[in-house]
């Protein structure tokens, strides 16, 4: 009965998707100025690595959106949450959604972006320029 979502390429870019919409939404809010890049200063963090961060969320959000180097950037943005993890929210709540979305983050590295992204649209014409 559940097969139908067996490699289901519309279930698999919708959960891309969702999984990193909060990291690229949270990359367009430093730029927009809805989020205050000071918070970092409360944990002595050098804005430059503020500023790298909030790149990744951006390029690296967008880039699994539409399932660009998706395995990466999946690595990163866990990589990533791991650290903003541990140093932000250590100890509170948001811990164990951080945990949780690193989770998320690893199944997407090891699955791949599905049929619906461009690294699937790139193998299927390298392959196809192959054969011929």
């Amino acid at each position: 009965m559940l097969d139908v979502l067996n490699d289901n390429k519309y279930l698999m870019a919708t959960g891309r998707v969702l999984l990193v919409l909060i990291y690229f939404m949270g990359g367009i809010g430093v730029f927009t100025g809805s989020v205050p890049v000071e918070f970092a200063a409360t944990k002595s963090i050098p804005s430059i690595l503020v500023w790298l961060a909030f790149v990744l969320k951006l390029v690296g959000g967008l880039a699994i959106i539409v399932g660009f180097q998706t395995r990466i950037f999946a690595l990163a943005l866990a990589f990533f949450t791991v650290c903003t993890a541990f140093i932000f929210h250590y100890m509170d709540n948001v811990f164990w959604k951080e945990i949780s979305m690193i989770g998320g983050l690893l199944l997407l590295a090891a699955s791949g972006p599905g049929a619906l992204s461009l690294d699937e649209r790139s193998s299927s014409e390298e392959a196809s320029s192959s054969t011929e």
